[in-house]
């Protein structure tokens, strides 16, 4: 009786040592299956997110729009989109947000949601064509997703410097969406030279841009090298433009964001 407990104590004992040598050997190895890597259409949900948190940041008050102020905004959107939909292709319907804040800036965000800030529209937008080249820019980013990747750890609020950081770009990138615009105003039927009066803008004013460039040494280089594109499409410059006075409903607009 002795002899057979002890030989039943001996067996329980060697089956709990195999069984924790197996288990050992199937914890080092960590079955990866079933994760997946981030897409792009994650990482763009990622970047929608980033609206939320920066209206719920307390340098984020959006200035009030009327219904005609608008839809003034969205026709200049239409008139873009309509007029390039082989390249506007995603279907989505622009939205605008005016951000009081004094410092010059604009974004956008996946879903071409397009933010501009009150100090841009008051200071420099002198003109229908700016506006157009301003919303142009942004449009075309958001409707091809272009951003710099970088995930952030939510805490339900991102400043307006903050926003602005991750929205920054290389400057071989914004020269790029530059000459796409350039395509997007022409057919339009606003002279695309106006682009890079907005550039140029930006470059004799760098210093008040400087919350949305970071580096204000990098437009010097973003307008060379526009200008060197645009004597490359000298010899295809089209002579039709409309829009040679800026309308009613856009001074109605800027004058209001002045007062």
């Amino acid at each position: 009786m002795k002899l057979l407990l002890i030989t039943f104590s001996l067996f329980t004992v060697s089956c709990s040592l195999f069984t924790s040598k197996k288990e050992d050997k199937k914890s080092k190895s960590v079955n990866l299956s079933t994760y997946n890597a981030l897409t792009p259409k994650d990482f763009v949900e990622h970047l929608q997110a980033f609206e939320s948190f920066y209206l719920n940041s307390e340098n984020a008050e959006l200035y009030r729009l009327t219904k005609k102020e608008e839809r003034f905004l969205e026709a200049i959107a239409n008139d873009i989109t309509k007029n390039n939909e082989l390249f506007f292709t995603s279907g989505k319907q622009p939205s605008f947000k005016v951000v009081k804040h004094p410092a010059p800036f604009h974004f956008s965000l996946p879903g071409l949601k397009v933010f501009i800030s009150s100090g841009l529209v008051s200071k420099y937008i002198k003109n229908e064509k700016i506006l157009y080249s301003v919303i142009a820019y942004e449009l075309i980013r958001s409707e091809k997703n272009i951003y710099r990747k970088s995930l952030i750890v939510p805490t339900g609020h991102l400043t307006t410097s903050r926003i602005l950081g991750l929205m920054r770009l290389k400057t071989i990138d914004k020269v790029e969406i530059h000459k796409w615009a350039f395509y997007t105003l022409k057919r339009v039927g606003i002279d695309p030279d106006i682009y890079l009066s907005w550039l140029q803008i930006q470059n004799r004013n760098s210093l008040d841009f400087a919350v949305q460039l970071g580096d204000t040494s990098s437009i010097s280089r973003e307008e060379s090298l526009f200008k060197a594109f645009l004597i490359e499409q000298s010899n295809a410059k089209s002579n039709q433009t409309k829009y040679e006075r800026s309308s009613r409903d856009f001074y109605s607009f800027v004058n209001r964001l002045k007062r």
